[in-house]
Formats: C-alpha cells, sequence, structure tokens
C-alpha cells in the first residue's frame, strides 16, 4: 500500500489530534490517510504469505465440514436401523396367534401407517443431510473460498500495517470486518464528532470533512467497512477510551482506501493538572479566609510596651486605638 499526501486531509487529521474538548478531560484523536491499493515488493511478499495462511485455513474449514457431515451421515444411518428394526418387530408381532393383535395388526397395515411413517423418516434425514458443495466459508467480507475476498481482506491489512506500523494484524480475523452502510456510517460519526464540531471557529467542520474524503475517494462509487478491533491493555488510550471507530473506504475502481480512526479518551494528565489546580485554589482560599474582614478594618498600632526597655528579643503587643 502507497500512502497519498493530501493537504486537506492532513489539515483535519491535525485539528482531530489530541484535540480537547472545552470544561472537560476528554480528548479527541484522529487521522484521516488515503492509500492506494497498488503493492510495492514487500507487499507482495506479505500478501503471498497471507493468501498460503488463508488457504491453509480454508482446508482446515473444509476438513471439520466433511468430519461434520460424517457425523451427521452416521447418525442418520443409526436412526434408519433403528426405525427398521423396530418396524420389524412390529410386523412380527403382528403375525402372532392372538386374535386381538391380528386384528390390530391388520388395522395397522390397512391404515398404510407403517409407509407413511416411513416416508417421513426419509424426508426429515434428506433434510439434515449436506455436502461440502452446499457449505462455503461465508464470513462478514463475503464468501471466503473467493479469491476477491481474501485479497480484500489483504488490502484492509496492508492498510492496517501502514497505519500502525507498531502493531501487527497478520491473525485477525475476517469476521473482524463488517460491511457497513454509508448512512449509518455517517450518522454515527456526526453524533460522536459534533461536539467537537461545534467548539471550532469553522462551523462546517463535518461538511469540510466529507467534501475532502469525497474527492479523494468519490463516496457514491466505495464501500464502506468497519474494524473491530481490541488493543492491548498496556496502550493507556485504550484504557481510558470512551468510544472508537475504524472505518474503510474503499474504491475498487480507482484502487483507494481512505482510512478514518477516531477515538475520545478521558486524559489522566489533564486530571492530575486539574485536581493540582484545585488544591492550589483551595490552598488560596484558606489563607484569605484566615485574615477575617473584621481584623483588616480595625486599625492597629503596634508598639513596645515599654519602649526604654527594647531589648532584643522584646515582645510586640498589638494595641487596639478608640476602642
Amino acid at each position: 500500500m502507497k500512502y497519498m499526501e493530501n493537504e486537506k486531509l492532513n489539515n483535519i487529521s491535525s485539528e482531530l489530534s489530541e484535540a480537547v474538548l472545552k470544561d472537560s478531560h476528554r480528548v479527541i484523536h484522529g487521522r484521516l490517510e488515503a492509500y492506494t491499493m497498488k503493492r510495492a515488493g514487500t507487499d507482495k511478499k506479505y500478501a503471498h504469505a497471507l493468501g498460503q495462511k488463508y488457504i491453509a485455513e480454508i482446508e482446515d474449514m473444509q476438513e471439520e465440514l466433511a468430519a461434520t457431515v460424517m457425523r451427521k451421515r452416521r447418525r442418520r444411518s443409526n436412526s434408519e436401523s433403528f426405525l427398521t428394526t423396530s418396524r420389524n418387530k412390529i410386523i412380527d408381532t403382528s403375525t402372532s396367534p392372538s386374535l386381538n393383535k391380528k386384528s390390530k395388526s391388520s388395522h395397522f397395515e390397512e391404515s398404510g401407517a407403517p409407509t407413511s411413517n416411513n416416508s417421513t423418516t426419509r424426508s426429515r434425514s434428506r433434510s439434515f443431510d449436506c455436502t461440502l458443495d452446499s457449505i462455503s466459508p461465508n464470513t462478514t467480507l463475503g464468501d471466503f473460498s473467493e479469491i476477491s475476498t481474501r485479497k480484500l481482506m489483504t488490502d484492509l491489512i496492508l492498510t492496517l500495517n501502514a497505519s500502525f506500523p507498531d502493531y501487527d494484524f497478520s491473525n485477525i480475523k475476517p469476521n473482524q470486518f463488517q460491511k457497513l452502510k454509508m448512512v449509518d456510517v455517517r450518522k454515527n460519526i456526526r453524533q460522536h464528532l459534533s461536539e467537537f464540531a461545534s467548539q471550532r471557529s469553522s462551523p462546517n467542520f463535518l461538511e469540510e470533512l466529507w467534501t475532502a474524503v469525497n474527492e479523494v475517494i468519490d463516496l457514491k462509487e466505495s464501500t464502506v467497512y468497519s474494524f473491530d478491533y481490541e488493543f492491548t491493555e498496556d496502550d493507556d488510550s485504550a484504557n481510558n477510551s470512551l468510544w472508537n471507530f475504524h472505518y474503510f473506504f474503499v474504491n475498487k475502481s480507482i484502487r483507494r482506501i481512505v482510512f478514518f480512526t477516531c477515538s475520545e479518551r478521558i486524559s489522566e494528565e489533564l486530571m492530575i493538572g486539574s485536581q493540582r489546580s484545585q488544591e492550589e485554589v483551595d490552598d488560596n482560599t484558606e489563607r484569605v479566609e484566615y485574615y477575617g474582614r473584621d481584623s483588616l478594618l480595625s486599625p492597629v498600632d503596634d508598639v513596645d510596651w515599654d519602649p526604654g526597655d527594647n531589648i532584643a528579643g522584646g515582645m510586640s503587643l498589638e494595641v487596639t486605638i478608640g476602642g
């Protein structure tokens, strides 16, 4: 994947980078980045390795499905054998000399119940019958047995690796991605960023954002996917995260991807700084209250009790005048 330099996207990313919401300890951090889907040399090697890994996983999936089918067939065969044995016992019992039993058996055969029951059993067995041809490894990205789905998965992983070079996304699962409706994505972004947008000097932040994205990707021709990922516990920003989203806007016709990642978290540094400021205010308030209003308004003359005995260490007394 090749990073595409775009001034408008860079400006939006700068505004969303460590943006403190007013009168709070909450911080917005987001990035908007554009990539071409053209693969470089290292990307080709990585994509090939991922492709081999996907094929091995599909083969394991197919083997597991085959084992499941065999278990279902054995259960069906055992069930049919049990029903056949039970039916034969009923027929044998109906041929006994007992008149009552013979009468019941005759009525049983004439009604055709055994035949009907057997037919129902076979129909039910067929409903549980399945073959590998009827099962495909479907995921939220599509049928993973198709090369186009695996290629899309690889492109999304390559984008993540380029955007988060400190992380390894080779072991994520296809179902961590989900195809979404564009209208739902725009609604979710507006909901999370409306407070931030209202605090900017320009009131059209969201409109500017979508205009910049559309100029790069052409939203009408694009498909959007979300990515669900839990960061490691030693990532402080993730531990204090209030919400986050990761969206991929994919336009296969022009082979471009716009990646929009954004989160809101509580800043411990801001909380500590706020507590220190509050403590300083409290200390100042206590010092001011120590000097009461009445003592400040009363005139005081500080003199020695005996001017002639002004020796070092002599005690000074406060004398109120005009009391």
